[in-house]
């Protein structure tokens, strides 16, 4: 349990938290007339204004109240192109001012006509302004090196930069949606950037995000974890756990290509560079059918897909690595993005590096180096690196045709050199992780209604490990290989205005080798194991004239052509508007998927990773089925936001191998299931200046096993209770945020009381009572970051992050397991080993933008 420091410290933050809202609630914007805006003004401060009625007759505000009139003039100075001059203590002239003014004019693509009231919001800053009534807004000459997004209802999301504006007020034209259900209808769920669309999906926009408590630079599998519902037992990307599944049940896809590795460090930092990603798009129920595998989840990442007609890019560094990324334009129909990262800890090994590395090799073979065990002292020393780096062409052939070529790389390396310093005779174990995503597509709009995509991609997932054991001879090697190709066939139809239709065709090739190699004695396990899987798929969406009833559903057939299996999967996502603030939803999927990973403790690789990629083969590994479905509420009014959904989930076709159990199943081989179903609720207010949230879950989550006894117990992931509070503010440049992360510590198994040790055959092992019938400590963490961006020149900013994980320094206990070891007497007994969460980790960043 937390000491009473922390406690105080967790009450303290969530008596600011509270202090802030209640203290911000009153400064809600409200857009209003600027005519009105001054009408009040002049009752309130007894003063005069002297204007053209027609200069201010269509000009609207998001105006908050202020303590004074010179504030309030002040604040409508930075929001609007005019000029407020005293000519003495009771009359105010106003004058326009289009010297220190850029400007635009928004128009509808399809119809012609100008948006009124479409926001226009910096993705750098808290500006933000509505457009007129002529569709005409204005944006100060000192945003110049900002990008700015305009977003209308029924309308796609636009983004230009602030160097393309003019003083003349140039057109923009914005296209129609495609009547989809990817539609969204909140804009900002939790924080700014994050949105929440009617097929029930939840979109992380990067270029708009806000600020999340502890992270210098928004992480983007991190960010997942925001949601209710999604969240990581061991504190590692490489382990996100949705709804009570394990990481291998996402589908993790990097423009639409299967990424098989998702983490660098072994799973503390993304594997994926948030540089030149636009958006994160996360389904936790009711994917659409163009999506397979994946039974709990599906995190689909894209990156920026408009071709550039300007150069940009960026470099940074903070405590952890260094990265940079360019957008360049190499003709007005094509542009190349590149971006790259590596760490810097073989430069100069930071607090952070070592906190990070104490998280991950924690009861590792790199750690596990005790004399007493063996009586002979050794001194232990690793190397450790990784880097990503990426590139994507974009061509636009014409109006008509996109090409896109995209690739990605990845790279994780250890050496390992033990000594024994008696003797100096050293040995020099190795492991090393990396993949390769490469993919060529081709998008065609036939006419107004019709559209196809092309996709041929190839994804490869290499771990290999060589352990070599300090006093004897015997080295063990092991490989886990992936290789996966694929063809991707979508058809888009419009059929009317409220009915569209979609479709196509996937083929996928997936190898898996396994191996394993040890001299001493001699042994030898090689095998390789090839599936092919052949999807058609087909679904419409419709919309209701009055745009209150959205339905997408749709139907997915999978033919795994080596195990001669068709499974039939069924896709629906209903969302009804009740009245303008209440919507429901129900949302079901069927899904099924055939490469798990296996979790071996006693053939892990050097123990830092445990897990390897296996194919189903319907003879011990069968393949994974889930079904599930959902039913939401969702509030939304005046900036509050409140969405509260329960879910059901079965699946069925899981192994012991592929749950890590760390008690009386760990060696046994066996398949069974688990029923999942909960409750999921956020509340959150937000505003241009600060966004307030709190979310809970609550999961009860239960095997089934046939052939154990028992044959039902709690399942290795049932956290029962987790709750975030947390908040963001943003004044001009500056950005704070904190957050308190709880939930209720994972089951584990204790050992039989006064008969912890039996034998089996010649061996001694722990015998275990009921499973999973203990818990964990409960978790408690407080984050805290702050950003600051300011204006080097026109064309250049920069940007300085400070952020702390766990900042009450908390030692959560994350797993627990029992061994048989010898204690001095040379006697058997039971040791409990205990791997605890990640210590304190400030960290800082810098970013120079151009």
């Amino acid at each position: 349990m937390p000491n009473s420091t922390n406690i105080r410290g967790i009450l303290l933050t969530i008596c600011w938290l509270v202090l802030v809202g209640q203290d911000l609630h009153s400064q809600t914007s409200e857009k209003q007339s600027l005519l009105t805006v001054l009408e009040n003004l002049e009752t309130t401060y007894d003063v005069r204004f002297s204007y053209s009625v027609e200069e201010l007759d269509d000009i609207t505000v998001e105006y908050s109240e202020q303590a004074t009139l010179e504030a309030s003039l002040e604040f409508l100075e930075g929001k609007l192109p005019f000029e407020f001059n005293r000519i003495d203590e009771r009359y105010i002239t106003v004058v326009k001012n289009s010297t220190d003014y850029l400007c635009g004019r928004i128009l509808a693509a399809d119809t012609g006509k100008p948006l009124a009231s479409a926001t226009v919001v910096s993705t750098l800053t808290s500006y933000g302004i509505v457009t007129n009534s002529d569709g005409s807004f204005y944006v100060p000459k000192y945003l110049l090196g900002e990008q700015l997004v305009i977003r209308y209802i029924g309308y796609q999301s636009w983004q230009i930069a602030v160097s393309d504006l003019t003083t003349d007020c140039e057109t923009i034209l914005i296209p129609a949606e495609v009547s989809t259900l990817d539609t969204v209808f909140i804009s900002n769920y939790l924080v700014e950037g994050m949105e929440k669309s009617l097929d029930g999906s939840i979109t992380i926009n990067t270029s708009e995000f806000g600020l999340l408590p502890g992270q210098v630079e928004n992480d983007i599998l991190f960010v997942t974890q925001a949601l209710p519902g999604v969240q990581s037992v061991n504190e590692t990307i490489s382990n996100i756990n949705v709804r009570g599944g394990t990481h291998d049940e996402n589908l993790i896809l990097w423009n639409d290509i299967k990424a098989y590795q998702s983490g660098h460090f072994f799973g503390l930092i993304s594997a994926f560079n948030p540089d030149i990603t636009q958006d994160v798009k996360i389904y936790k129920n009711g994917a659409p059918v163009n999506y397979g595998d994946g039974i709990s989840s599906v995190i689909s990442m894209k990156s920026k897909d408009k071709v550039s007609s300007s150069a940009s890019g960026g470099a940074g560094v903070n405590l952890i690595n260094g990265s940079a990324y360019g957008i360049i334009p190499l003709s007005n129909k094509a542009t190349l993005q590149v971006s790259g990262r590596s760490s810097l800890n073989g430069l100069w090994e930071s607090p952070v590096y070592q906190t990070y590395s104490e998280k991950i090799f924690q009861d590792t073979e790199v750690t596990n180096t005790n004399p007493d065990e063996t009586g002979i002292e050794v001194a232990a020393e690793e190397r450790f690196s990784f880097y990503d780096f990426s590139t994507r062409l974009l061509w636009d052939l014409n109006d008509r045709d996109k090409f896109r070529l995209n690739f990605l790389a990845l790279n994780n390396a250890l050496e390992f050199d033990e000594t024994i310093i008696e003797t100096e005779s050293s040995k020099n174990s190795e492991l090393e992780l990396r993949s390769l995503l490469g993919g060529i597509s081709w998008e065609r709009t036939w006419s107004e209604s019709l559209s196809t995509k092309v996709l041929a991609y190839g994804t490869t997932y290499y771990l290999r490990a060589l352990n070599k054991d300090l006093l004897t001879s015997q080295e063990v090697f092991q490989e886990n290989d992936v290789l996966e190709t694929g063809l991707k066939l979508d058809a888009s139809l419009q059929f009317t205005n409220e009915l569209s239709l979609f479709g196509g065709y996937q083929f996928i090739e997936t190898g898996i080798t396994n191996e394993q190699e040890v001299n001493l004695p001699r042994f030898v396990d090689f095998k390789k194991e090839v599936l092919r899987t052949h999807a058609a798929f087909a679904g419409l969406v419709y919309k209701s004239p009055s745009e209150r009833t959205n339905i997408k559903a749709g139907l997915r057939l999978n033919y795994f052509t080596e195990l001669d299996k068709f499974h039939v999967e069924p896709r629906l996502a209903f969302n009804q508007k009740l009245t303008e603030e209440l919507s429901v939803e129900v949302i079901g999927e069927f899904r099924s998927q055939a490469t798990t990973q296996r979790i071996d403790f006693d053939s892990d690789f050097l123990g830092v990773e445990k897990r390897r990629w296996v194919l189903a083969n319907e003879e011990n590994i069968p393949i994974i089925t889930s079904q599930q479905a959902s039913v939401g509420v969702i509030y939304e009014s005046k900036g509050w936001l409140i969405n509260l959904e329960g879910f059901y989930k079965n699946v069925e076709g899981i192994t012991a191998s592929n749950q890590g159990f760390q008690n009386q199943f760990q060696f046994e081989r066996s398949t069974g299931s688990y029923l999942a179903n909960g409750v999921e609720f956020a509340i959150n207010k937000i505003n241009k200046e600060y966004s307030v949230w709190f979310s809970y879950s609550y999961l009860n989550n239960q095997y089934e096993f046939d052939l154990f006894d028992p044959s039902e117990f709690p399942h290795n992931l049932d956290v029962t209770h987790a709750a975030t509070i947390a908040g963001s503010y943003t004044f001009n440049r500056l950005k704070i945020a904190t957050g308190i992360n709880y939930r209720t510590g994972k089951p584990y198994t204790l050992p039989l009381m006064d008969n912890e040790i039996t034998m089996e055959g010649l061996t001694e092992i722990v015998q275990y009572d009921e499973p999973n019938a203990e818990r964990l400590p409960d978790y408690y963490r407080v984050d805290v970051s702050a950003e600051y961006l300011w204006q080097i020149s026109d064309q250049v900013n920069a940007k300085i992050n400070l952020a702390a994980l766990n900042v009450l320094n908390t030692r959560n206990t994350l797993n627990t397991r029992f061994v048989v070891s010898q204690d001095a007497n040379g006697d058997s007994v039971v040791n409990q080993v205990n791997t605890f969460s990640i210590g304190l980790s400030p960290n800082i960043s810098f970013r120079v933008l151009f």
